[in-house]
């Protein structure tokens, strides 16, 4: 009964499956869209997005990024809402990413390849959270998948990629969607330049495949030339208005080390459920041989695909290079000077799940019709175990609860001390109308300045938190007890969610005889360590 439903008549229509998944992924992205608060990063798009296009223009160059994707969202700002709003764009391309991913894998494996890589990168939790972000990265990841499906079509067949453009066979649609694709990406983030050299390297070894490598290395010269000319104006005048280097702005990434490189492959490639802001992996309900079984499973599969395509080397350097090529070159580079983070491999998974999927269908084409669909219907159980603990895990600082609380407990007079200052930005989003002048009327002083208000009268409410991307370990939350040591010992606790620790010192405490602050013993032992002080 199953092989008959899933081999229905109207599934065969070319347009309905593409289209059916594209639901399916958007709907699974829209789910609690705007539950979750927005974080550092997300504050300042919707910051950007709320300026004038003049202003918002020259703020985006300013700061190294590109303004397309914030004009899209300046479009949405009169929606309001933005937790909500501002978000939609990123769960679109996020499922675009999925149907393009299900296109790529059934044109080079069939069907079947192409439904588990579109379930491998549907029910990934990581590309999941990113489409839930007001951030660019599921734009660019989609874009990129439109090139990578020209240029796996060039693949498919070389001899038409090597004709002159305007000649009758040539594969014009696949140029078209090459360039039109890999030069949107770079109109929309730097990003997409580790794109640019793999397609010329995948490009390589389809011209050592073409029996006319000169027409094909012609062709891809051109379309090179057009992508620069679409692309390099930009960047141009993104150097013009800049104060500082690109090096500059990613100074804050800690170095590479094993921990950090695990939390990397298992968050985008292995399907963990990782934490948005912090470098650590979520500890959530899924059982061990779960997520054993799901690691076991892809790394099986990609292995299976690449020795499916081992002899079909242009199709193999296409996907193969696809996936590979951005994160070891990341990695080297990480050596150097750390950039390697998830939303910077984040496309990479894409290739990865297409590999997988097509070493799936070799295995899932020697089942008959109906085990088949009883397979795949066993994998979609198991990512969507692996997936559902995404939903309620605290993956972002709750900074709208600790707005809500300091304005319900601070009063006039009251000094506010951040470890993160950072989060300023964040508190003047979600605090409430009115109560902004009275929470951050004192809130940009150091510790020192905390302690002189103290001794002044006032009280200090100090918290510990981070606004952006940062370790969130037992031993930083000890050390910034630590630091507050000057401040006494806290009248009063809180807890925002699982990670930010807000505290209220009184007026004319004196510092600890212990040289650190011992918070009150209800605090939960999950949220804090066995001591403060360590």
């Amino acid at each position: 009964m199953f092989a008959k439903v899933f081999e229905a008549r109207w599934l065969k229509h070319a347009a309905a499956m593409p289209v059916m998944i594209f639901i399916a992924a958007l709907a699974i992205r829209l789910i609690d869209l705007g539950r979750r608060p927005f974080w550092l990063d997300e504050v300042f798009s919707a910051q950007r997005a709320s300026l004038p296009r003049a202003a918002l223009v020259h703020d985006s160059f300013l700061n190294h990024h590109l303004p397309s994707y914030f004009l899209l969202l300046h479009e949405l700002v009169p929606l309001g809402n933005p937790q909500y709003w501002l978000r939609v764009p990123s769960a679109a391309f996020g499922a675009l990413a999925v149907m393009l991913v299900y296109l790529i894998g059934k044109q080079i494996a069939g069907r079947g390849a192409g439904l588990v890589a579109a379930l491998v990168l549907g029910l990934s939790p990581t590309a999941l959270a990113f489409s839930q972000e007001a951030r660019s990265y599921t734009m660019v990841m989609s874009l990129i998948l439109v090139a990578l499906l020209g240029i796996t079509k060039l693949a498919i067949d070389i001899p038409a990629a090597s004709r002159r453009f305007w000649a009758p066979g040539a594969s014009r649609g696949a140029w078209a969607l090459f360039v039109l694709g890999s030069a949107a990406a770079l109109d929309v983030l730097g990003d997409g330049w580790p794109w640019m050299i793999t397609a010329n390297l995948i490009g390589a070894v389809l011209v050592w495949q073409s029996a006319h490598p000169r027409r094909l290395l012609r062709n891809f010269l051109i379309a090179d030339a057009v992508i620069l000319v679409l692309s390099v104006p930009l960047y141009i005048l993104m150097t013009m208005t800049q104060s500082e280097g690109y090096v500059s702005s990613v100074m804050w990434i800690p170095p590479l080390s094993v921990s950090r490189v695990w939390y990397d492959v298992a968050s985008i490639y292995l399907m963990r459920v990782a934490d948005s802001v912090t470098f650590r992996l979520m500890d959530v309900p899924t059982p061990n041989a779960v997520m054993w079984l799901i690691d076991a499973g892809l790394i099986g599969a990609v292995a299976l695909g690449a020795w499916v395509l081992r002899r079909r080397p242009a199709l193999l350097a296409s996907i193969g290079l696809s996936f590979a090529v951005l994160p070891l070159c990341l990695f080297v580079i990480s050596v150097w000077r750390p950039v390697l983070l998830p939303r910077y491999i984040l496309w990479s998974a894409a290739p990865f799940a297409i590999l997988a999927g097509i070493g799936a269908s070799f295995f899932l084409q020697a089942l008959t019709p109906g085990r088949r669909v009883f397979a795949l219907t066993a994998i979609t159980a198991v990512l969507a175990v692996n997936l559902a603990p995404y939903y309620q895990a605290e993956t972002k600082p709750r900074w709208d609860l600790a707005a809500q609380m300091l304005a319900h407990e601070m009063a006039p007079g009251d000094v506010l001390y951040l470890t993160d200052l950072g989060a300023l930005p964040i508190l003047r989003m979600y605090l409430p109308p009115g109560t902004q002048t009275i929470v951050l009327n004192d809130s940009d002083g150091d510790l020192a300045h905390a302690r002189q208000a103290q001794l002044q009268g006032k009280r200090v409410w100090a918290v510990i938190g981070h606004a952006g991307q940062g370790p969130n370990t037992d031993t930083e939350i000890t050390a910034a007890y630590t630091r507050l040591a000057p401040l006494g010992t806290p009248a009063e606790f809180e807890m925002a969610g699982n990670r930010i620790y807000i505290n209220m010192f009184n007026a004319g405490s004196h510092g600890s005889a212990f040289n650190c602050v011992v918070p009150p013993v209800s605090v939960p032992v999950t949220a804090l360590p066995n001591s403060p002080c360590g």
